[in-house]
Formats: structure tokens, sequence, C-alpha cells
């Protein structure tokens, strides 16, 4: 079970430091979903924040176990909030399928570390 723990942090962890970025970066496309889903601007920002962090928390978990959990449960949240977004504006599955996917797998990486 740590080998596959690990191989979802790797892939989890560079997924979120790819969606962080370009947040951070102030994409286009980023700058336009955060519009249409009536956030702030500032929130763009801060939301790439929180997803690099937890994309470092879940690669330092490799080697601190219990910080892949905790980043797990942190991106969780996060992702949480990304389908209640998609739920509030009445959005197709299809726009929430990658959010969905995305909590499953990183609760599936805390379950491993907390329980396996």
């Amino acid at each position: 079970m740590q080998i596959l723990a690990i191989i979802l942090q790797v892939l989890l962890g560079l997924v979120f430091l790819g969606a962080g970025g370009q947040k951070l970066a102030g994409s286009e496309e980023m700058v336009n979903d955060f519009k249409r889903f009536g956030y702030p601007r500032w929130f763009l920002y801060v939301t790439g924040a929180v997803e690099i962090t937890g994309a470092i928390g879940m690669l330092a978990g490799i080697f601190l176990p219990v910080m892949g959990a905790l980043a797990g449960l942190w991106l969780a949240a996060v992702m949480l909030g990304a389908l209640f977004t998609h739920l509030r504006l009445k959005d197709s599955a299809s726009k929430m399928v990658p959010a969905l996917v995305l909590v499953v797998l990183v609760l599936a990486v805390s379950a491993i570390h907390f329980f396996g």
C-alpha cells in the first residue's frame, strides 16, 4: 500500500503544483473561470497558494507520512469547495468530474497513511 501512496502523492503533487501555478500566474483561463464562479480576483491567488501548499505537503509526505495524510485532508477541503461551486452554478457533471476524482484520490492518500 505504501508504494501506491507514493505514486499517488507524486502524481497529485504535480497536478496541484500545476493547477496552483496556473492560478498564481493569473492564466487567462483561470481568471475567466473565477469570474464565472463569481469570486474576486484575489481569491484566485489565495486558491493557488493553498493548492501549492497542499502539493508541497503531498510531496513531503513521501518522507513524512503524517504530512501526506494532512495534505490530503487539506486538498480534499479545496476540492470539496470546487465541487460546491460547480453545484451552486448548476454546472454539468463533466465539469465536476476532475474535482470529484481529485477529492477521492487525496482522501485515498490520507486513508492509506491514517489506516494503512
